[in-house]
């Protein structure tokens, strides 16, 4: 739902505006790793791409490779055949490292009960930075969760609004 309203945000808002970095570092890298589930939170991480939520606007971008990345961030209840490429991707990326967890297959298990296949969520097995619970959680709610890292909230600045076209 959240991605049909970002479509629908874009097409119809008139006055987009860019955010100010909100990290001391800018941008803060992510690497995004869908362990198992619907992948309704990996859709709903996809719109934070597009306007209105300008997350390379607030500091933070997506890499392709764990070598490049600050930040983990798992959706999806964790299989067992995912397991260890998370592990993989985890021993390849750079200290200081996170980790962030992303709707409630990744920290619970969500719908996904433990079984031969699922291994649960993330909470009970490894120590998690930051928790963004939903199923999924909106755009707004995953971009104001990274923005917690930093004390601060994902809103336009005052400066980025009479930038806009």
């Amino acid at each position: 739902m959240g991605l049909i309203r970002a479509v629908f945000d874009a097409a119809f808002k008139q006055d987009m505006r860019r955010m100010k970095p909100v990290g001391p570092r800018w941008p803060l890298l992510l690497f995004h790793v869908d362990t198992g589930g619907c992948g309704g939170c990996g859709m709903e991480l996809q719109a934070l791409r597009y306007a209105p939520y300008d997350m390379e606007g607030a500091g933070f971008g997506f890499v392709t490779s764990p070598r490049n990345a600050d930040v983990l961030l798992i959706t999806g209840a964790l299989t067992r055949a995912m397991a260890p490429v998370l592990e993989a991707a985890w021993q390849a990326m750079p200290t200081p490292k996170g980790l962030i967890a992303v709707g409630s297959c990744a920290l619970d298990g969500g719908m996904f009960p433990e079984n031969y296949t699922v291994l649960g969520g993330l909470e009970r097995r490894v120590s998690i930075d930051l928790k963004i619970p939903g199923c999924p959680p909106a755009p707004q709610d995953v971009l104001n969760g990274l923005c917690s890292l930093f004390g601060k909230q994902a809103v336009p600045s005052k400066e980025a609004e009479t930038s806009a076209v």
